[in-house]
């Protein structure tokens, strides 16, 4: 009963549970290591945001004016900055427990850092409009006899300031890495225009036609961020982290609701392709590791992709001398044996070569039996059988080498081997115990 074999198998529920764990450990720890690696750039970037508001606050300092606290809080934030970068760097080997801690700390430190950040920009903002101010002062004290020291966000309007209110805003935004980059390039054209603009109307209609709808914009975006952003940033985390994993090309998205149930859908994808490709690799590498223990040795192997795009793996066997066993195993998890004659070229047995080919199946058959009762043993069961052929001279094939990545020599199926090869046969049956 050893024509071609064609099955598809599956895993028990004991193995399917161990890959699943095994699975579980290799995403947190790819997650873990991409919080680490996503949150380290954002302390750098932080790091490196207030070089221009630095010296504002030191040409304020310098007029004997009040910087806000702008230094001391900055200072705040080197510090902090400084102490989380070595537990971020040192994460060589860690297993996924020393991992997550080391995430979690390098992302309390984000949390406190953007805090700062948020003190810092405002803190900035009011500085510029200051420092600005009190330049304007310094050229014509006679038409702004206000000293700028003086200047708070309560004083803007009573000031007739509104311009110089709606500056600060604009400031603010300007440095918020979390608005789109075009957005902030937006809020830094509006800036330079109005400061060039004298006149009461012309900057009314400017501000009603351009920084009004600008800032509702900003606002809109930032209060959805504000919203959603935990939950975005933690699913952007994983999202990527699985792209790497899996070999997956990562998109870039940015923090709303609609990205949010994207990346919902991106994730479970890619898992359950993981499910899937975790199993058919693991039948295929128990499969290798069978043949391997009952004598086999690879000939050959054939990577073949189909234009519907199913993708099948071929392995060549020596089984005996011009004979090979070509296993195939396809995407959707089906396992096809089939014993052949090989040659280097395309061509039919003749009749007595399918005879001899008739008898090597007959052999074969025992040995099958023995596959399956090993790879039960890893965990690996039948799920579905779709052919189990008897031997038959019709199933009689001539395989081409030709075809293969050959990874050892094998002499070729000749029919003049017939009764060294029966002999063959025979003593092999022997040696395994088979009549």
């Amino acid at each position: 009963m050893s024509g071609p074999k064609t099955s598809r198998y599956t895993l028990t529920a004991e193995q399917r549970r161990i890959l699943a764990e095994q699975r579980e450990l290799e995403c947190r720890k790819a997650v873990a290591s991409e919080n680490i690696k996503r949150n380290s750039q954002k302390l750098f970037r932080i790091g490196g945001m207030f070089s221009s508001e630095k010296q504002v606050s030191a040409e304020l300092v310098k007029r004997r004016e009040n910087d806000g606290g702008f230094l001391q809080k900055i200072n705040e934030l080197e510090i902090l900055i400084a102490s989380i970068a070595p537990m971020a760097a040192e994460t060589d080997n860690q297993d996924v427990f020393a991992l997550e801690r080391t995430a979690g700390a390098v992302s309390e430190c984000v949390v406190k850092a953007e805090k700062i950040v948020r003190e810092l920009s405002d803190i900035a903002a009011q500085n510029e409009v200051k420092l600005q101010s009190n330049l304007n002062a310094a050229i014509d004290r006679g038409f702004a006899a206000i000293s700028s020291a003086e200047i708070t966000s309560a004083d803007f309007t009573s000031m007739g300031g509104g311009k110089d209110k709606m500056r600060v805003k604009l400031f603010q935004w300007k440095k918020n890495s979390i608005l789109p980059v075009e957005w902030r390039e937006e809020i830094d054209k509006a800036i330079s225009e109005m400061n060039e603009i004298q006149e009461d109307t012309f900057l009314k209609n400017y501000a009603a036609l351009t920084v009004s709808p600008l800032i509702k914009k900003c606002k809109r975006f930032l209060a959805e961020y504000e919203e959603c952003h935990e939950e975005f940033e933690k699913l952007y985390s994983e999202y990527t982290a699985l792209c790497e994993l899996y070999y997956d090309t990562a998109q870039e998205y940015r923090c709303t609701v609609e990205s949010i149930s994207c990346l919902k859908a991106e994730i479970q994808r890619m898992k359950d392709r993981a499910v899937e490709e975790d199993e058919q690799a693991y039948i295929s590498d128990c499969l290798d590791e069978v043949m391997e223990e009952m004598g086999y040795t690879v000939l050959g192997r054939r990577e073949v992709k189909k234009k519907n795009g199913k993708h099948f793996q071929n392995i060549l066997y020596t089984f005996q001398e011009g004979t090979a066993v070509s296993v195939t195993c396809s995407s959707d998890g089906k396992v096809a044996m089939e014993l052949g004659g090989i040659d280097a070229a395309d061509r039919f047995p003749d009749e007595c070569e399918a005879s001899l080919l008739c008898d090597s199946m007959e052999y074969f058959c025992d040995d099958f039996k023995e596959i399956e009762k090993r790879l039960f043993a890893k965990g690996i069961i039948p799920a579905e059988r779709i052919s189990l052929l008897p031997p038959s001279v019709e199933y009689a094939q001539i395989i081409n080498i030709s075809d293969y990545d050959m990874e050892a020599e094998a002499e070729k199926f000749k029919v003049k081997r017939q009764h060294k090869t029966k002999a063959v046969l025979i003593s092999r049956g022997e040696s395994n115990g088979k009549v």
